[in-house]
């Protein structure tokens, strides 16, 4: 018999030192003689760099060091390095406002400060292109003069025929759907220490989401053996996407440090992190959805064209991914998705929660409200003919596992009462109800071949568990849902694992905390390595107490033998293993996710996924005519967990998805005027605060199949996923307007209202 753990809403491991104040996060990093590091960021959107001197900012009194291009490699660099386009600092010509230009470390932050303000560059202004429009006209400027063009990226996934059907669907709808630049608004800023060590090894501090990948980055930014470099992530204050791939405040500290010899620090400003901290990619969507009189929908077609800003980073990874997740949905024998990345001089875009995946599905489940309505069929019927089931594989080559998506529309649906409140139902008042569904990975993905961790596990002769897993905790509780993993298969209380995950040189190789793929690949291999671990700890039971291995129960921390009341403790047996025999217990797990022999984008492109989650957020608002105020009162998320580790953390993860995704759809956009971000600061950026939080349902749909710990699926990033346009078609049953661009503000709901009377 083991422990009952999981399906638990347990307090998280980490919930004390965060509310008391003991959790250090980077930014709270002292050290001796730590220096301060400034950057010196383009002011201009596009210019050409004539000359830059330095010569007074190296004179102040408190300088230790200023650089420039001339004093850092000339790696170029992006996330994917056959598409570098980076330089650490600007080489000849900056392309955006907050292109790092030069960098100096200082004793202090006033000195660093104003040492940049001694530092002149002279620029020769160049006509920028801010937008996607302007940048793919055929005399439009280049921003990276040693292309062809400004089309950064292309890529086409075909399935089907579906010019032919669309020819011979009985209903089309098209539309073109667009979606704007957002912030991560992560409460802890972007901030590194750096300290280049005697021995010629760099030590990095930082806030990262993927440290084994980053510490790659970083040796091929500073052109040194991966072995010199190590990353220290600390407690995290939100991540969301933008502590992924590596920015260049790491490699310019670490030249710092190099040159100083002593740690140096860089930290955003809020206004930096606002406008340099890269963002979501702008979407514009052309969409076109078929359907037979049946209600089957037969075929999709999908361009989207992507702002990439100035420099690749995920973009063409996140167009690809959002069209798996286009063709994965529903089934539809016949796709097309078309992506092309443009440049533009304006901030970069990065991974974003739902990677792509909420824009497309603003597009495609408002779209199919619309087809919905022109087959005069009710949108809950459309989606229910169409559902995703269990064991089937698409067109586009996902694999479907365990699936409740059934499941989940008939629960949002009986929940929001959809029958009762739809198609205007209040009366008088401006309310309406909308619906949309979802599917996003629940495990990460094969993206770079494999998709694989390991963890390990050991004993301790006083009982404690000790595991040391590559899980990196963000805030989302990734260290206490492997502690339970652990604690449910050792058969041991939750407090007395301690986990272990936040050093390159002491956790194994893994990809990082992204896609929802934590709990499902790091669990998989915690799982197998308290296995093994357990395996260890029952023959040493049984050797201790005499008996066969077949008798020993493990339970709550305690080793009993069947049909006996004696209990012993497990720090006993471990005490007794190792001080008596040497045996330490200890325990391996590794959990290698490969791609499928014979596959190919072609014929299986969305094998990519090992696991799919499914959901459906039905949402009802109330909209002040006369202010054009959008209210979501309240929204019923129910989402596939496979099995739920964590039953508070899940609703938990689920109600800040459907927040951030009620700020994606009704408040958030970064407003840039000539290139320059002009609502830098919360002041001015407006996110969703307590008072525009509505009711939150969140229903946790456990389904078989899954191929996850204990039969867990990932439930980080898909309750972001519908919201944007369960509340755009909550908006159009409520005025009878359809929006096809976020976000959705009162202006704008206003302005529809009025050209709606005239």
């Amino acid at each position: 018999m083991k422990t009952c753990i999981v399906r638990r809403g347990l307090p998280r491991i980490d919930a004390v030192p965060k509310v008391t104040g003991e959790a250090r996060y980077t930014v709270d990093l002292k050290m001796p003689g730590m220096l301060i590091g400034k950057i010196l960021r383009s002011p201009h959107p596009h210019a050409r760099i004539r000359s830059i001197d330095v010569s007074a900012a190296r004179e102040l009194e408190g300088v230790l060091a200023v650089i420039t291009a001339e004093d850092v490699p000339g790696t170029l660099f992006a996330f994917m390095q056959v598409m570098a386009d980076k330089h650490i600092l600007c080489t000849d010509k900056v392309r955006y406002v907050g292109d790092e230009v030069a960098a100096v470390a200082a004793v202090d932050d006033d000195t660093a400060e104003k040492a940049i303000g001694l530092i002149e560059v002279d620029y020769e202004l160049l006509p920028p292109v801010l937008s996607v429009e302007d940048a793919l006209k055929p005399d439009a400027p280049l921003v990276h003069e040693d292309k062809d063009s400004n089309l950064g990226f292309e890529v086409e996934r075909l399935f089907g025929d579906p010019d032919k059907a669309l020819a011979e669907a009985d209903y089309v709808v098209e539309g073109t759907y667009v979606t704007h630049d957002l912030a991560h608004t992560c409460l802890e800023v972007s901030n590194c220490v750096v300290k280049w060590d005697k021995k010629d090894r760099v030590t990095v501090w930082t806030n990262t989401q993927a440290p084994h990948t980053q510490r790659q980055e970083v040796a091929r930014l500073l052109g040194i053996p991966r072995a010199n470099v190590r990353v220290i992530s600390s407690y995290m204050g939100g991540g969301f996407g933008s502590k992924l791939v590596t920015d260049m405040k790491a490699p310019i500290a670490a030249v710092l440090s190099r040159i100083t010899g002593r740690p140096v620090r860089i930290v955003n400003t809020r206004s930096e992190e606002f406008t340099t901290a890269k963002t979501r990619y702008p979407y514009t969507i052309h969409l076109k959805t078929g359907a037979n009189k049946d209600g089957r929908i037969v075929v999709r077609d999908m361009t989207v064209i992507g702002d990439n800003g100035a420099y690749h980073d995920k973009g063409p990874a996140t167009i690809n991914f959002s069209a798996m997740m286009f063709g994965t949905l529903y089934n539809v024998p016949n796709i097309r998705a078309v992506g092309k990345l443009i440049y533009t001089n304006r901030q970069m875009g990065t991974a974003f929660r739902g990677f792509g995946n909420p824009q497309m599905a603003f597009a495609t489940e408002s779209q199919l409200d619309e087809l919905a309505e022109k087959m005069g069929m009710d949108p809950l019927e459309l989606r229910l003919r169409n559902a995703n089931h269990a064991m089937e594989t698409t067109s586009c080559g996902a694999e479907v596992c365990g699936c409740a998506m059934t499941e989940c529309m008939e629960i949002a649906a009986e929940r929001i009462g959809w029958k009762q409140k739809r198609n205007g139902a209040n009366g008088t008042v401006l309310r309406g109800v909308g619906l949309a569904n979802m599917v996003h990975t629940g495990g990460g993905g094969r993206f770079y071949g494999y998709n694989s961790t390991e963890a390990f596990i050991k004993l301790s002769d006083d009982g404690t568990v000790t595991l040391i897993t590559s899980a990196l905790d963000m805030g989302q509780g990734a260290h206490t849902a492997m502690a339970q993993i652990a604690a449910e298969e050792l058969g041991v209380r939750l407090s007395d694992v301690i986990v272990l995950s936040n050093d390159t040189d002491l956790t194994p190789y893994d990809l990082g905390a992204w896609g929802s793929r934590a709990t499902f690949m790091n669990g998989n291999a915690v799982f197998e390595a308290a296995r093994e671990a357990r395996l260890a700890l029952i023959e040493a039971a049984a050797e201790m107490l005499e008996v066969p291995a077949a008798d020993i129960l493990v339970e709550e921390g305690q080793i009993s033998v069947k049909g006996s009341d004696e209990k012993h403790a497990i720090a006993e047996i471990v005490d007794h293993s190792v001080n008596e025999h040497g045996w330490t217990i200890s325990g391996t797990g590794r959990f290698v996710d490969k791609l499928p022999e014979g596959y190919t984008i072609k014929s299986a492109f969305a094998k990519n996924i090992p696991c799919f989650s499914f959901g459906t957020q039905a949402v009802e608002v109330e909209i002040d005519a006369e202010t054009g105020q959008v209210h979501v009162l309240k929204v019923i998320a129910a989402h596939e967990t496979g099995t739920t580790i964590n039953q508070v953390m899940a609703e938990g993860q689920i109600e800040g998805s459907v927040v951030q995704g009620i700020g994606f759809a009704l408040m958030e956009r970064l407003i840039s005027e000539e290139g320059r971000i002009v609502n830098d600061r919360f002041l001015d950026y407006k996110i969703p605060n307590i008072g525009d939080i509505p009711e939150i349902e969140a229903v946790c749909v456990e389904s078989e199949g899954t191929k996850g710990p204990l039969g867990a699926k990932g439930i980080g990033e898909p309750g972001l996923v519908p919201t944007a346009p369960a509340i755009a078609n909550a908006i159009y049953d409520a005025i009878g307007v359809r929006f096809h661009e976020l976000p959705i503000t009162r202006e704008e709901v206003v302005k529809a209202l009025r050209e709606k009377r005239e």
